[in-house]
């Protein structure tokens, strides 16, 4: 039979019906740190979107040594809520694994005061102050013991197959690692002593719940950019593993001093990890492989399975995105595809306690609450500003059976999104935008290009309701200067509607600025980042992952970054910047400030001063992220009556 995304395969015992997997991924629990209901609706969208295997993320199987930082399966209790979990992904013909951990060791955010346990005394990663504890020996052994005893619960409760969480830096992890194992009994030391770990958990797991039943590891092949895990040692792990006949090996790279590496950032290539997979194919033989990584492009993912790089594709990120992405792409809707755009707030926003919500996926978590009605009645909308959040809110609108029309005041819809996407390293937020207009198009709303509003004009159309999208201006710092010719913003620039000369000085280190300079460091131009605060990238928040890539991106981009810096004067060959109390002049040709938008809400009070019914949005409130302005523009139109 000839591989594809939609043949079967066999994981020992386990057939599953296509090679799609949705990745393990932590979720937030409520407070009992068990799954619930919502996990029921949340799982089970993704299996009725027709993927082969349902992975959730990590389940702990003991809370004696850390606080469990997400679900739970320690006793007959948790067994519940699992089953029904696997009861409704069963419904739609995928199978369920849960992702089994012994902890997370020095990776533990959930107390920031009490040392956490790990394989040796070290730093805790998110307060180095704060030394692990080394876990004692019987301790080490407990925990072997209750992996096995939460896989036999799981097995109870109808999961399919175990995956042990040997991963990304967490308790197996550290165990296995020479950097963070210094111990001096039977699980430490030698190579093989650092594995026993986790070899005895996988005997323990088949001893519980039988020699047929389906286990899988995810396993750190290397650390990359790090010292935690040596490309060789991560083969030898994996070759073991394979001699213990794992059914299943599930691989990734990089470490928490990389998470770009670990989990896939907006600036990654897609199928980033594919290239490693040939070498751990050749040492673990013909048992099962699969990869994760921006695998949610149909093309590179169905390519990986039939050249045989690897047998199952894990997709994580994009499946929140879009919980239909297996059926879409069986059925050849591509362009229905809802792609992701790698901003990572579904993750942030779950290491801050909250729910996984998705900026282009607003029923992310809430499958089965915020879901749309038809409208109770005919009414007229207008829209102003064709931005991700005035495009949402005009096809919602459509789709909810509302007149509808948009207004930009550009010859382009996209708004900010369009030039956040315009750089080679960010075609996932393109292809975004191209999603949003497309379901623009797609549901007949009327769309009038250079058309700027006005009170006036708003009043002629006489709209029932009036979406306020315009978005926000850019920062200018009025220094000496800064009306010369040579001047202007990011967006122009990064759109490409103005050029640039070779010598540029980028005012503003924050986001904007770092991706602009990176994108006319590829074009060639020779580039200066002046930026006030003590280092760059120190305003705003973001998912960890795009952070450390985006600051990788820049260091390696030859740009020059002035720190604790600030313009003074824009000269008519150059810059005047004071830096530490010294005046330096930057020559250059180019002047580019990106030093951040500000809300422009004169229209809106003027809309509401004439008595006219409006809401506005996104970076129209004040500048703020794509989810925002996304989940805005949904919400508002939901709940319109």
């Amino acid at each position: 039979m000839k591989r594809s995304l939609f043949s079967p395969i066999q994981i020992g015992t386990l057939r599953l019906k296509n090679r799609i997997v949705m990745a393990p991924m932590g979720t937030t629990t409520d407070t009992s740190n068990t799954f619930n209901m919502r996990d029921v609706n949340y799982y089970g969208e993704r299996a009725r979107g027709g993927v082969g295997l349902v992975m959730t993320g990590a389940v702990v199987a003991s809370e004696e040594f850390e606080p469990a930082p997400c679900q739970k399966l320690t006793g007959r209790k948790d067994v519940y809520m699992l089953s029904q979990v696997a009861e409704r992904v069963h419904m739609y013909g995928a199978k369920l694994g849960i992702q089994l951990s012994p902890g997370i060791g020095r990776m533990n955010w959930i107390d920031p005061t009490t040392p956490p346990y790990s394989a040796s005394p070290c730093p805790n990663y998110y307060t180095p102050d704060l030394i692990c504890r080394e876990l004692p020996t019987d301790g080490v052994k407990r925990l072997v013991a209750a992996m096995g005893r939460s896989a036999r619960l799981a097995k109870d409760a109808g999961v399919d197959l175990i995956e042990i969480h040997a991963y990304g830096g967490y308790l197996i992890d550290q165990f296995t690692s020479a950097k963070w194992n210094h111990r001096t009994d039977e699980y430490g030391g030698s190579f093989e002593n650092r594995q026993r770990f986790l070899m005895e958990i996988v005997d323990a797991v088949r001893e519980s719940c039988g020699k047929n039943y389906p286990i899988a590891v995810k396993m750190t092949l290397d650390s990359m950019d790090d010292d935690e895990r040596p490309l060789e040692e991560g083969l030898a792990i994996a070759k073991n593993l394979a001699a213990k006949k794992v059914d299943l090996i599930h691989f990734g790279r990089g470490a928490y001093s990389c998470r770009w590496r670990m989990v896939s950032s907006v600036y990654q290539p897609v199928g980033f990890d594919l290239e490693a997979a040939g070498k751990i194919r050749a040492v673990i033989g013909d048992i099962p492989l699969m990869a994760h990584g921006k695998l949610n492009h149909p093309d590179v993912a169905e390519k990986a399975i039939e050249d045989g790089v690897v047998d199952l594709v894990a997709i994580g990120h994009g499946m929140i995105a879009d919980p239909c992405w297996a059926n879409k792409v069986k059925n050849g809707q591509l362009d229905e595809i809802v792609p992701c755009i790698g901003c990572g707030e579904c993750h942030l926003n779950s290491m801050k306690g909250r729910a996984r919500p998705c900026a282009v996926n607003p029923l992310s978590s809430h499958e089965n609450e915020l879901f749309l009605t038809p409208a109770a009645g005919p009414k007229r909308v207008l829209v102003l500003g064709g931005g991700p959040g005035g495009l949402k809110a005009a096809a919602t609108a459509a789709q909810r059976g509302l007149d509808v029309e948009l207004w930009e005041k550009t010859g382009r819809l996209g708004g900010m999104m369009l030039a956040a996407g315009m750089p080679s390293f960010k075609k996932d937020v393109m292809d975004q935008v191209e999603y949003l207009i497309r379901q623009v198009n797609k549901a007949g709303v009327r769309v009038h290009m250079n058309k700027a509003a006005t009170v006036e004009a708003v009043q002629e159309y006489r709209p029932d309701f009036v979406v306020v999208a315009t978005g926000a201006n850019p920062v200018i710092i009025h220094v000496p200067g800064f009306d010369k010719p040579q001047v202007t913003t990011a967006v122009p620039v990064m759109l490409r509607d103005q050029e640039v000369a070779r010598d540029v000085v980028v005012i503003g280190g924050g986001e904007v600025g770092c991706e602009l300079t990176v994108d006319l460091c590829q074009q060639g131009k020779h580039v200066t980042v002046v930026e006030m605060q003590p280092k760059i990238l120190s305003n705003g928040e973001s998912f960890v992952a795009n952070h450390q890539n985006l600051q990788y991106l820049v260091e390696r981009s030859g740009a020059r970054i002035l720190t604790g810096s600030r313009v003074m004067e824009v000269l008519d060959d150059g810059v005047l910047v004071d830096q530490g109390g010294q005046q330096v002049k930057i020559p250059c040709q180019s002047v580019i400030f990106a030093a951040g938008f500000r809300a422009d809400q004169s229209l809106f009070d003027g809309l509401i001063e004439a008595g006219i019914d409006a809401v506005e949005i996104g970076d129209a409130i004040r500048p703020g992220k794509i989810i925002d302005a996304i989940q805005q523009g949904y919400h508002t139109i939901r709940v319109l009556e």
